[in-house]
């Protein structure tokens, strides 16, 4: 633990620095972006241990949720579905051409569908509002390697352990098996459809390329890489170009270009050290991208005639003409590289990596390798896996269906005088460091969804898919038991025609009577938990805000069981209900509201107590870009703090129910550059009771204080406090050091005008008297011209510090420190005492497996 003033302008402020938090990353093996068709662009990240995360590709990469996979699961490839076109028999249906175009955009508003699958032997399709699986078949073939849909996005080709390619029907919703193809001697690792859906070309354990008729199920040709030694050539990725070019990676590290109508080799490249795992391309199939277990990012690029191929180079240059040139290597990670995508149908070309160092890393593709990645951390940014409970100062970590707790470590206590004399981050001596409590593993079958612990620590929450279970802690100074408390949830706390008891979020009240449950289902429950010792909880109130479809609030304005809030109806699309999931809450310390905010937009302010519900405005209109909360905090006087992913922060007054003064002032227009461009989003919010009008949003890489009686200062002004200390002193030295040398020359110059007078008065007894005053009169006029050379040296300062982005005259509001690291949460437990976790990223590389090994020569 490291405690000290977290800013010298936070005089007595005391920061518990922890990194003894040892969550695990899992590897990445799968990375997918939903089809250019869906309104919201989103991109689907696969974990090993088969968790899903979804990500929001509008604008920086903003994740959204988690689907959990199986406890001890397995996920190796992903494929997306977003259905346009009628299919054939559909088109039979429909008499008229204006019914046709009504059932078209019908299926163009849908959901897009995702699928997933592994080493089990099961193809799921899984609801991405519930979060649960819609649908699951066999294989009928084993382990799965690779997966595709088609570019009609009817059919799914699955490559399987046993060496069939399968074919599934999911045309309307379905996820029916259609027929299989010929069976080869090897499994199939890779698969990719032609843009005509005509073919289908694979890659196997056998060194294979081939490709294979879809309408035979035949193969039309075969391929054969060379061995190197006596083990046969992996083709782990294929991919095929708008213009038919087949494009393979191998276990040799090759990237080969095939011409597919001669089926024989363009050009090969010997791409990488090692195996070449992943493939991606652009859009116009003018740029393929490739890495592996030789972790460096190679780029292709086409060129025509000796310039990188556009959009109209097929009409200006020959077959002949065009050549794959390798045109640039980055090196992204520490680790094997298992999934690439790339997207060119968004506002930013974005290329997206992943794999065994656990970390998403994006970057522009059109600038590559000049552009520098972010890389998002290797924890879910804004899914709240670590919770504190203030009053026990204890630390509360989810990570698969495992919850550990640890208790904080304390600080010698220092006098007023010794704190006035202290620096920032200065350390304190420690007397009782953190101890590791429990570590409680629990009897689920999938992964945790969310988990929360009371402000004394005496009670903990957690919900799988299956519904919420409550524990209660007993601290003593042996150690910490815990009991599961029977009888909770209640029945009743979602309606019976409700399919998902799952909950995505759960918030104690301060005085631990009562609990907020947010469903997968969109409801938001409020339980009486005050008699839990004897098992008795009781379903006070349910909110349905986020349940806004017609339907939906039909079926629940005919609930009598609960005290039941229906929402309102409004004309929402069905990608928009289909993908709806609460990721917010907070509760107010008063105890009267709940905020809760879904992953469409929605934020409600709901009472514990009493039947008041407000919806809030849209964040943003409706033609500018979407704009959603990341994070939800009250602060004091049941204000409450909205960060969003565009980094506005906006301050809703739940009493008065509208924005506060400041909030419509500066919440979206004047939010300084600095902070509104950051690539990370808020996380989260953190309020100090000693100081009831600030908070303190952090997001992994920084903590920014800010002021909200104060304007956020110049849209060009340095925030990162310690930055802004080096400027200035940096700049004061410069004045300083100006004014020395300028006063150092004053006095020369002054030195020189007294000896120029003495002779002037000893010449001028033998000078005529009209010479002699003309000669006074000129060293008198030196003199006034050396006086008037002295500057307004403070005025300089202010000045330059201006220039530099710091305006004295304005208070520093939005006041940024990037000391810490791959944060993971923070908040205040005690008035000026602060609690920060990191994970480091030298801890999660620690962890694991060793990385390829590159030879250095000379050495």
């Amino acid at each position: 633990m490291d405690a000290g003033k977290l800013w010298a302008m936070s005089e007595g402020m005391q920061v518990h620095r922890c990194r003894f938090t040892d969550f695990v990353p899992q590897a990445i093996n799968a990375i997918e972006y939903a089809p250019a068709t869906v309104r919201r662009p989103y991109v689907a990240v696969g974990r090993a241990n088969g968790d899903i995360e979804i990500w929001s590709a509008k604008g920086n990469l903003v994740y959204e949720k988690t689907i959990p996979g199986v406890v001890n699961g397995s996920l190796e490839t992903l494929a997306w579905a977003h259905q346009t076109k009628l299919t054939k028999d559909d088109l039979e249906l429909f008499d008229t051409e204006k019914e046709r175009e009504k059932a078209t955009r019908r299926l163009t508003e849908r959901a897009p569908r995702l699928f997933s699958a592994g080493l089990n032997a099961v193809i799921v399709e899984w609801d991405l509002a519930k979060l649960v699986p819609k649908a699951a078949v066999d294989s009928y073939g084993g382990a799965v390697w690779c997966m595709s849909t088609n570019h009609a996005q009817t059919q799914l080709a699955v490559g399987t352990e046993d060496g069939h390619i399968r074919l599934f029907d999911i045309t309307d919703d379905k996820l029916v098996y259609q027929r299989c193809f010929d069976k080869i001697k090897a499994r199939i690792l890779s698969v990719a459809w032609s843009h005509d859906d005509q073919t289908i070309v694979t890659g196997s354990a056998d060194g294979a390329v081939r490709v294979w008729n879809t309408d035979t199920g035949r193969m039309a040709a075969r391929m054969t890489l060379p061995r190197e030694g006596r083990d046969p050539t992996l083709v782990w990725a294929v991919t095929v170009l708008p213009s038919g070019t087949i494009v393979s990676g191998d276990s040799r590290g090759h990237v080969i270009f095939w011409d597919h109508v001669m089926h024989v080799v363009q050009q090969d490249f010997r791409a990488l050290g090692a195996d070449v795992l992943c493939l991606g391309a652009d859009a116009d199939g003018h740029t393929v991208f490739a890495s592996g277990v030789d972790p460096k990012v190679t780029q292709f690029k086409l060129f025509a005639g000796g310039k990188p191929a556009s959009g109209d180079t097929k009409k200006k240059a020959g077959f002949r003409n065009k050549k794959w040139q390798l045109a640039g290597i980055r090196r992204y990670h520490t680790h094997d590289v298992r999934a690439i995508a790339v997207s060119s149908h968004l506002d930013r070309d974005l290329l997206i990596t992943g794999g065994v160092d656990t970390q998403v890393t994006s970057c522009e593709s059109r600038p590559f390798p000049n552009e520098n990645p972010y890389r998002q951390p290797c924890f879910p940014p804004l899914n709240g896996v670590v919770s504190v409970a203030t009053e026990g100062k204890l630390i509360l970590q989810r990570q698969a269906n495992v919850l550990k707790l640890w208790s904080l470590g304390k600080a010698e206590p220092i006098s007023q005088v010794l704190n006035g004399q202290m620096e920032s981050g200065q350390g304190l001596q420690v007397y009782e460091r953190q101890r590791d409590l429990l570590q409680m593993e629990l009897k689920t079958k999938t992964n945790l969804l969310c988990s929360t612990i009371s402000s004394s620590g005496r009670l903990v929450a957690a919900s799988d898919v299956e519904g919420p279970k409550l524990f209660s802690l007993v601290h003593s100074e042996s150690g910490v038991q815990v009991r599961r408390v029977r009888g909770f949830p209640p029945e009743n706390f979602v309606p019976e025609y409700s399919e998902s008891r799952g909950a995505t979020q759960m918030r104690f009240t301060s005085d631990e009577a009562k609990v907020a449950i947010a469903t997968v289902d969109g409801f938001v429950s409020i339980v009486d938990i005050s008699e839990w010792q004897q098992g008795v909880f009781t379903t006070v109130r349910r909110h349905c805000q986020h349940r806004n479809t017609k339907d939906e609030v039909e079926a629940d304005a005919g609930c009598s069981d609960v005290l039941t809030h229906p929402g309102e109806a409004k004309n929402i699309v069905a990608a928009v209900a289909d993908m709806r999931t609460i990721t917010s809450m907070a509760v107010s310390s008063s105890g009267k509201f709940v905020a809760t905010s879904d992953s469409a937009g929605y934020v409600a302010v709901v009472g514990i107590d009493n039947k008041g519900a407000t919806v809030l405005p849209p964040l943003a209109p409706r033609k500018q870009q979407q704009e959603w909360p990341t994070s939800l905090e009250f602060v004091t006087g049941d204000q409450l703090v909205l960060p969003t992913n565009l980094n506005h922060v906006f301050v809703w007054d739940a009493v008065k129910r509208s924005f506060t003064k400041w909030s419509r002032a500066f919440g979206a227009t004047n939010i300084p550059r600095t902070y509104s461009r950051m690539m990370s989003c808020v996380a989260g919010v953190a309020v100090n009771p000693a100081e009831p009008d600030c908070i303190y949003t952090f997001a992994t890489n920084h903590i920014t204080r800010i002021d909200l009686t104060l304007a956020p200062g110049s849209q060009s002004a340095v925030l990162n406090i310690h930055k802004r200390k080096q400027i200035e002193q940096d700049i004061i030295a410069k004045v300083v050091e100006e004014k020395e040398r300028e006063t150092s020359e004053r006095l020369s110059e002054q030195s020189q005008y007294k000896r120029k007078r003495k002779q002037s008065v000893s010449e001028s007894a033998r000078m005529d008297v009209d010479d002699a005053a003309s000669d006074v009169a000129s060293v008198v006029s030196e003199a006034a011209s050396v006086r008037s050379q002295g500057k307004d040296w403070e005025g300089t300062i202010v000045a330059r510090l201006r220039e530099a982005g710091i305006n004295v005259a304005e208070p520093h509001n939005f006041r940024m420190t990037e000391r810490y690291q791959n944060l993971m949460h923070a908040s205040f437990v005690d008035a000026n005492t602060m609690v920060v976790l990191e994970r480091p990223w030298i801890d999660v590389a620690s962890a694991l497996p060793a990385a390829f090994h590159r030879h250095k020569f000379g050495s």
